[in-house]
């Protein structure tokens, strides 16, 4: 083939064309394994309208249940157990353009792929990529709260609104003991062993975590620890085959979810009836009309994919984070 425009047009160059193949192969966009897992479980929700969304969560108990008999006088206190987390509606948008040129030159039997079509596909990847790395960003601005809020890594966190005191009802359960994932003590990996006590004490809190959300280096060192000789190795000594099984293992009943932005050292448990995003059903990363741009001077067209997207905690206390976990 040749290998410049500068070579010679011979014959044969000029008489046969290439074979175009019309899919466009994505070397820009990293995957986005947080949202997917949001977006294809019970963590996400579609409603409707509103400014906001308000969720109530009980704080406190009736602490006058006791026994009696005969003439005792009882306890007659009210109580107020109910508190309102109330989350601002987020919105994430990606213009989508194109000039009238472009877009005449774009069509007929020289036309190999939808240039349209495609500029739509790389703005919606291009929000998705945008909410996964605010999912583990603390919010500022006009964006989603993220992980670092509603599992926080310290205690007297403000979430919704309602104010926690650090082991309180309104806080989630953490560890920020230093530990790395692969120190071995009487044969326990001190990975595994903080993660248990994560999940027991979310348990303890009512809480039922089944995702785990890493890194890859600690998930690495997880599917290290189950892979090597006197753990739980998968294939008997000698078996060329390889190790079978999962990339990322479960770990008990968590599916453990691997993710690129995920801050170094964390790990973030979390029960899918806690945890939610919320989608607007009227902005579902929504395509408005194209409108022409001719007022700016400009034989183009301009549309903008949108999205109302808003994450929210009902259970703070069922979640947890480890913070200091060194992987591999």
């Amino acid at each position: 083939m040749a290998t410049s425009r500068s070579e010679t047009l011979d014959t044969h160059w000029s008489s046969t064309r290439r074979t175009a193949d019309p899919k466009v192969y994505d070397q820009y966009f990293q995957k986005v394994p947080t949202v997917n897992e949001f977006r294809k479980s019970a963590m996400q929700v579609v409603d409707g309208g509103g400014r906001g969304i308000e969720v109530r969560v009980q704080t406190s108990g009736n602490t006058q249940a006791a026994s009696f008999s005969r003439y005792d006088p009882l306890a007659k206190s009210p109580i107020n157990p109910v508190e309102s987390a109330e989350y601002n509606r987020r919105y994430y948008y990606c213009p989508i353009i194109l000039s009238d040129t472009d877009r005449w030159e774009n069509s007929g039997a020289e036309k190999v792929f939808d240039e349209l079509k495609n500029l739509g596909d790389i703005a919606m990847q291009a929000i998705l990529q945008a909410i996964n790395e605010d999912l583990y960003t603390a919010q500022t601005g006009k964006n989603i709260l993220g992980f670092p809020d509603t599992i926080s890594d310290a205690g007297g966190a403000t979430c919704g609104g309602i104010t926690s005191v650090s082991g309180g009802i309104w806080d989630n359960n953490r560890s920020t003991t230093a530990t790395t994932f692969l120190t071995v003590s009487n044969n326990i990996v001190a990975g595994i062993d903080l993660w248990g006590d994560m999940l027991d004490e979310c348990h303890i809190d009512k809480g039922n975590p089944t995702k785990i959300f890493t890194t890859w280096s600690i998930a690495r060192a997880y599917r290290v620890a189950l892979s090597s000789q006197g753990y739980a190795n998968p294939n008997p000594t000698g078996n060329v085959g390889g190790v079978g099984g999962e990339l990322h293992p479960p770990f008990y009943n968590c599916k453990l979810i691997a993710d690129n932005d995920c801050p170094a050292l964390h790990s973030y448990f979390a029960d899918t009836s806690a945890e939610k995003i919320h989608v607007m059903r009227a902005c579902n990363f929504k395509k408005p009309p194209f409108v022409p741009l001719q007022s700016n001077g400009q034989l183009a067209d301009l549309a903008y994919i949108v999205a109302g997207v808003t994450h929210t905690t009902n259970s703070r206390r069922s979640n947890a984070v480890t913070t200091a976990l060194t992987g591999t």
